[in-house]
């Protein structure tokens, strides 16, 4: 996705993460802000090469929701995009639970806990 991101989550979320706990539970939400990654020139200048990488423009903001029952469709979670603070086109969210359910395992996180 070439992008560098920051994944949050509500309390539920961090508990579950930090307990290992799989599946997450209900009310869990984790967001994720996510940002093209540019080459650091000073960086670059040092390895003599491009290897170094740091955030540059905001890309999209993206939520997961877990309700078992709303979602079930979806693995029980609920999918959501914003880009430039705004809704991403509702088809666009047809590529999510495709994508996320290669994560089955891990209940369709992709991210995992680093205390």
């Amino acid at each position: 996705m070439n992008s560098i991101g920051a994944v949050l989550g509500n309390d539920v979320a961090i508990k579950a993460y930090r307990e290992g706990k799989l599946p997450y539970p209900d009310g869990t939400i984790i967001g994720a802000l996510h940002y093209s990654h540019v080459p650091s020139d000073e960086n670059n200048k040092v390895f003599g090469q491009a290897q170094s990488f740091v955030p540059g423009s905001p890309t999209n903001i993206q939520f997961m929701v877990k309700d078992s029952t709303k979602y079930a469709a979806t693995g029980g979670w609920g999918f959501a995009t914003f880009i430039d603070g705004k809704p991403a086109a509702a088809a666009s969210m047809n590529s999510c639970f495709p994508c996320h359910n290669q994560a089955k395992a891990r209940d369709l996180v992709f991210t995992r806990y680093a205390p």
